[in-house]
């Protein structure tokens, strides 16, 4: 491969940079990166930002990820304008792209990379040149199976003999068993590694199974069996290759929905089969993943009408945010402070952000925001 360090063109080439199409293994990771290093190494591409003005000239900002996080990157062209424009347009979000001569600065408290197009460049790279795993996060193969092992023991709980034949139809199939267990459960919000959505149902499921042992009245294979399937539809709304994304599926129509419509398509698959399923039973588990999210804001198109419906929501709700919670502390502390941690509660705080000192345990409120 081209070492991009000792490259010795002039700044109005570094698009021609070419490749000797060997695959490289990451050595930069975001999470390791510290301020006045000097970055030579592969990132995709999240996000772009338009290039635009500055007083020396025109320049453009990205977010770039590796498995380990994301940085901003911003890079500083000179004044010809349309030599920058063809270099932000060289590469498109997804791409990995290989960078030569960033350097590591603090910027309000965060780390980002500086590029100066006389000293350094981009270069997208083709899929020859790198290994997907060192840009999504990815729980190791062990831990997916044990929690899936975990997640069959309460699958073997459900006693209703057409809930029993619904997960069935699902679970027996191995391609839906391999997808299910290793798909992200969101972008960036939480679980969002290969396996996250295994990991997060599980954790739905296990708070759903407490809260039916203390509320008795509430049909708990009812409750589980939503709590299983209730993100299903990620499955089809995401894709993972060096990032998270979204399918079309998913930016049209949602996961919520699709789950929702998957599930009709077994229980009609099921009735061809002469399995009997009652249709209030069909419509209040489809209600269940429909209004899982609790309210229209936050996506559900509808509103919890029954009480294992309010409770899936609540689970839902409790492990994702606690989860979201403990990422963003892991974060934190990563870029400010080993000892110290951002959290955010706007109904405790006013939507002012508070860092915890976890050593002295006390909290220390702070006027600038992020």
């Amino acid at each position: 491969m081209t070492d991009l360090f000792h490259y010795e063109k002039q700044a109005d080439e570094q698009t021609m940079i070419k490749p000797d199409g060997k695959k490289r293994k990451k050595i930069q990771f975001i999470e390791k990166l510290h301020e006045g290093e000097t970055v030579n190494d592969l990132f995709s591409v999240k996000l772009k930002n338009a290039p635009r003005g500055y007083k020396k000239g025109t320049f453009f900002d990205l977010i770039l990820t590796d498995k380990t996080g994301e940085i901003n990157v911003k890079f500083w062209g000179g004044n010809n304008k349309e030599r920058v424009k063809r270099l932000f347009e060289s590469f498109s979000t997804g791409d990995v792209v290989q960078l030569r001569s960033g350097s590591v600065e603090r910027y309000q408290d965060r780390l980002q990379i500086s590029i100066n197009e006389k000293t350094g460049g981009i270069r997208r790279c083709n899929a020859q040149e790198y290994d997907e795993s060192d840009f999504v996060a990815a729980l190791s193969e062990g831990e997916i199976k044990r929690l899936f092992e975990s997640m069959q023991t309460y699958i073997e709980t459900i006693s209703n003999p057409s809930l029993n034949a619904l997960l069935e139809s699902f679970f027996e199939d191995e391609q839906f068993v391999e997808a299910y267990t290793h798909t992200p459960s969101a972008m960036s919000h939480h679980h969002n590694v290969i396996g996250g959505n295994l990991q997060h149902s599980l954790g739905v499921v296990k708070l759903s199974y407490s809260i039916a042992e203390y509320y008795t009245d509430l049909d708990r294979d009812l409750l589980i069996t939503g709590a299983i399937l209730h993100d299903i539809g990620k499955i089809k709304s995401y894709k993972t290759t060096t990032t998270i994304g979204r399918t079309d599926v998913g930016n049209f129509i949602g996961h919520i929905v699709v789950g929702s419509q998957w599930i009709q398509d077994k229980i009609s698959g099921l009735r061809k089969k002469d399995i009997s399923f009652d249709e209030v039973l069909e419509l209040k588990l489809c209600h269940m993943i429909l209004s899982h999210h609790g309210r229209l804001e936050y996506g559900s198109p509808k509103l919890p009408a029954f009480p294992e419906a309010a409770a899936l929501f609540q689970a839902d709700l409790m492990d994702s945010q606690v989860k979201n919670f403990l990422q963003k502390i892991e974060q934190k502390k990563e870029d400010i402070d080993e000892h110290w941690s951002f959290m955010y509660d706007s109904n405790i705080n006013g939507k002012k952000p508070v860092y915890i000192d976890f050593e002295k345990q006390k909290n220390v409120s702070v006027d600038d925001t992020l």
